[in-house]
């Protein structure tokens, strides 16, 4: 048995306080809630945190207390109740083996609000620091869209956040983080962090890391950690449909025992975006444009090109979207598309009436836009063929999540319009279709559709991309709406470019106003 003991704690969620339907615990249980044991059995040699914190724990020895690893699709704020089951089961963990421990690490979100509080993430170190005490490090892992607030911060060693989105390098970024949290327990580093936050909110479609602004600020990162004292360098451009202090683009860099390099970096990175603040804004179609546009484009596609793939923004089930948006679906179906596909629609009533009828039946149903009034009216009288019924599990093959499984419940296969129409996936569960085996399951070939279009905003490139002869964002309305400037908020830090006034002439610099409060 190894003479070191790690603590670990998967908890996990994204939160729209947009969205009015709660997060309960039945929520992260219909995606993932693994216990003790169950957790490496499930999670082993997964393209996730907690399967990279594994493989090096594995090879380097250490012995693992597994507490929880649970995750919900994102949604509106996490219920008291559940927030403090899943906090209890890391923190009984913590209090059971506190004078074994040598380290903690804990794979969290960094964009989780539970009921009554601004930051699920904060108070649950706070209350691990004050179990173990100042001598034990603290690794947390995060994800890209984290709103960091100063409290985890300060209380935690080292965050250590996801580098790509679409978030290609979980498994990468949990490696990294047990790295991290080894090299410090064997006092071959002392970290140390400064934050920074630059007031830019970035459309949704630019926050991508393979393209554009985001490339070259992700590019800039790396070569900071070049310099031999600096351990790693976070860029959080944040999750804007969350509305709490903390949202916004923030710059969290750690530095091995020298605070001064740790600020240096984390301003210089922070200027260089408030500088190039207006590439982070751009001009998307609307879901007219766009599907004229895809309905043109595939005129003239020969089979072996590739699908055109579009991306319904706005409600993106990985942002907390209701996944029953109908704005792009109903441009499909008027504008007449052919050989396409739609997923999903998360619609419990529509599945059932597919059961009901049986595979091989036709059927006339009221599809989508009943969960509120933000993502389109439903769409009626949508006659379809029942082509197949699946119980929705499946597992992730792309590079995202890779052998991570999936749980849509019971779906469908639904042929819309014409004998050579839409294919739309319904389910009854709400799930981001990012990974391209969500088609497979249910007897589609993606590869051999003309146009696809699914509900994502940046995700789906990692699998859908490579196959794809024109990708487009579309900007649909919804929860998860790309532009900053749509949403009505009261608590985040102002001013924040776009959404106020900022004269760069008279504006002063931007770090002077901060330091200011």
């Amino acid at each position: 048995m190894s003479d070191e003991l790690v603590l670990v704690g998967n908890f996990s969620h994204e939160t729209n306080t947009f969205a009015t339907t709660p997060t309960d615990r039945h929520d992260f249980q219909k995606r993932r809630e693994y216990f003790g044991e169950e957790i490496p059995q499930k999670l082993r040699e997964t393209n996730t945190a907690v399967g990279g914190a594994i493989d090096i724990a594995e090879n380097e020895d250490i012995e693992l207390v597994h507490t929880v690893a649970s995750s919900a699709t994102p949604g509106g704020i996490v219920l008291e109740d559940t927030y403090d089951f899943y906090c209890g089961q890391i923190l009984e963990g913590v209090k059971e083996h506190r004078t074994d421990l040598d380290g903690v690490l804990l794979c969290l979100h960094g964009a989780m609000v539970p009921e009554g509080l601004d930051d699920g993430e904060g108070p649950l170190v706070v209350q691990i620091r004050d179990i173990v005490g100042d001598d034990v490090p603290i690794v947390v892992t995060l994800d890209l869209h984290g709103n960091i607030t100063d409290q985890l911060v300060d209380k935690a060693d080292a965050l250590i956040a996801f580098e790509s989105y679409p978030h290609v390098d979980m498994g990468e970024t949990g490696r990294r983080g047990m790295r991290v949290l080894t090299e410090t327990m064997h006092g071959k580093i002392d970290p140390t962090m400064h934050i920074e936050r630059p007031p830019v909110l970035a459309m949704g479609p630019l926050q991508n890391t393979r393209e554009g602004p985001m490339a070259e600020v992700m590019t800039k990162a790396r070569e900071y950690e070049e310099r031999d004292e600096i351990q790693k360098v976070n860029v959080f451009p944040g999750f804007h449909q969350a509305d709490v202090p903390s949202m916004g683009f923030s710059i969290p860099v750690v530095a091995d025992s020298d605070a001064d390099a740790a600020k240096e970096v984390s301003r210089e990175l922070a200027e260089y975006i408030w500088d190039r603040r207006e590439d982070f804004i751009g001009d998307f179609p609307e879901p007219p444009e766009a599907i004229a546009d895809a309905r043109r484009l595939a005129a003239d596609l020969d089979p072996d090109d590739g699908p055109i793939v579009m991306a319904d923004v706005g409600d993106n089930p990985g942002g907390g979207g209701a996944t029953d948006g109908t704005t792009v679906l109903r441009e499909m179906l008027e504008q007449g598309l052919t050989n396409a596909g739609f997923a999903i629609i998360h619609d419990p009533e529509v599945v059932a009436e597919c059961v009901d009828a049986g595979v091989g039946e036709r059927i006339t149903v009221t599809i989508g836009g009943k969960t509120d009034d933000l993502h389109g009216d439903p769409i009626e009288n949508v006659e379809g063929y029942v082509k197949a019924i699946t119980d929705g599990e499946f597992v992730n093959t792309g590079p995202m999540g890779t052998g991570s499984e999936n749980h849509l419940g019971t779906a469908v296969h639904l042929k819309c319009g014409r004998e050579d129409g839409v294919s739309v996936i319904v389910a009854e569960n709400r799930l981001q279709p990012l990974d391209a085996e969500i088609w497979r399951h249910i007897g589609i070939q993606p590869e051999h559709l003309s146009v696809l279009v699914v509900k994502s905003t940046n995700h789906y490139r990692a699998d859908y991309e490579p196959m794809a002869s024109r990708v487009i964002p579309i900007n649909s309305i919804g929860l998860v709406a790309m532009d900053p400037q749509k949403f009505n908020f009261s608590h985040v830090r102002r001013p924040q470019f776009p959404i106020d006034d900022m004269n760069t002439d008279a504006y002063p610099p931007w770090h002077q106003i901060v330091e200011k409060e």
